[in-house]
């Protein structure tokens, strides 16, 4: 809700009408069902957006560090000039990773005239369009509101498939295990039959850094063919093996079919658009930071963790879809390690003393989530190196930007 508003620069009276709304919905609950009390301070907020946004009155301008990252990304010679009028599907658009890769494609067209077609899938069509307001009056961006584990249907043609649709935070782990582990493996295999369908040039998968599992220590870091062991009686593990699933079903399809597959696996990647309240570490110190508080460690911190700043990761994407092997998978990441409370203190003391915050240390039940707490992380990046990518944002500067994003 409001960190979304991060996203945008408005001026002092457009951002304190957005502002308004949001509280309020915040309050209130959704502010598009009738509400059992009238709130006459609700009522004027929702009028005023509607006044404001809906007639246009208020265009939202892009964030800034967006735009930096926009820039960035796209300045790298990685071969665009292939995605050139071609229609990109993205299940999940909406979500934090397949968000920024919705937006570069855009602004490809902005900046270089590609005249690609992004269709996005989403669950909630209401929350997408917020996500993309920036580009509600564009023809290049069109909008499905689809369940992927159901029947749905995509009507143009498709050239790329993005599959990022997925539940990857460990505050849902518990409470839907089925809705996690479905989109990874009853989605993957719907999406795979409409690759078969449209005949498409590539198909994209989104896994995880942790289908790895565990393995010993002198693994680290670990490289694409390196597996250790998950429990598939563990409910924590509804995630990563589902992830395992898809990828399995991603070179079956690729077998039996010949669907052109690529796979990534993505470690810990924060930046502009994360979720504030997502439940996981880096997550609460951007907010804690956002909001002036001191940084709460519920956790003694001491796990290794490689944090990847989105441009980074939305570059290493882009490079594997372009310039990867087919059938094959490619580690995305960072390779500055830090363990949690590293972390912590790093921030405090290092990239924001001038806010001096100190790190306390909480114990808070309701934050002990379903989460399998691999002591280290560390993933081995020189496969996608050698095609070429190379990190740019180093942990300080990555939330040195992410802070800078939600406070302009």
């Amino acid at each position: 809700m409001l960190a979304e508003l991060g996203r945008f620069q408005f001026t002092p009276l457009e951002r304190s009408v957005a502002e308004l709304y949001e509280y309020y919905r915040s309050i209130r609950g959704s502010l598009d069902v009738q509400t059992v009390v009238q709130d006459p301070y609700l009522d004027y907020a929702k009028n005023l957006r509607a006044k404001f946004f809906n007639k246009g009155q208020i265009k939202a301008k892009r964030n800034k560090i967006v735009q930096e990252d926009l820039e960035y990304i796209t300045g790298q010679a990685i071969g665009w000039e292939k995605l050139r009028g071609k229609t990109v599907l993205i299940a999940g658009a909406a979500g934090f990773l397949p968000s920024y890769l919705a937006e570069t494609l855009l602004y490809l067209n902005e900046s270089r005239g590609l005249k690609i077609k992004v269709i996005g899938l989403v669950r909630d069509l209401a929350k997408a369009q917020q996500r993309f307001v920036y580009y509600q009056d564009r023809s290049d961006l069109e909008l499905i509101q689809a369940d992927i584990c159901g029947h749905f249907e995509v009507k143009s043609k498709v050239d790329q498939i993005i599959h990022a649709a997925s539940q990857a935070t460990p505050k849902v782990f518990k409470s839907d295990p089925i809705g996690t582990l479905l989109p990874n493996v009853v989605g993957t295999a719907n999406l795979l039959d409409l690759a078969v369908k449209k005949k498409v040039a590539g198909f994209l998968y989104f896994s995880s850094s942790g289908v790895y599992g565990r393995v010993e220590p002198e693994a680290y870091p670990i490289k694409e063919h390196n597996f250790g062991s998950l429990d598939p009686t563990d409910l924590a593990s509804c995630y990563l093996e589902s992830k395992r699933m898809g990828e399995n079903m991603c070179i079956a399809w690729h077998s039996q079919f010949g669907i052109p597959v690529k796979i990534v696996r993505p470690a810990i990647t924060y930046g502009p658009g994360i979720k504030l309240d997502d439940g996981r570490s880096f997550a609460d110190f951007v907010s804690d930071i956002v909001h002036g508080r001191d940084i709460t460690l519920y956790s003694e911190g001491k796990v290794i963790r490689n944090y990847c700043y989105i441009a980074d990761a939305t570059l290493g994407f882009f490079t594997v879809m372009l310039k990867g092997v087919e059938g094959e998978a490619y580690n995305v990441a960072t390779d500055q390690e830090i363990t949690v409370r590293g972390l912590a203190d790093k921030l405090a003391n290092e990239v924001f003393p001038e806010k001096k915050l100190k790190v306390v240390m909480k114990k808070d039940p309701q934050r002990e989530y379903l989460r399998i707490d691999f002591p280290r992380t560390a993933v081995d990046i020189c496969k996608l190196k050698a095609l070429g990518w190379e990190l740019n944002f180093p942990v300080e500067l990555g939330f040195k930007r992410t802070v800078e994003s939600y406070v302009q």
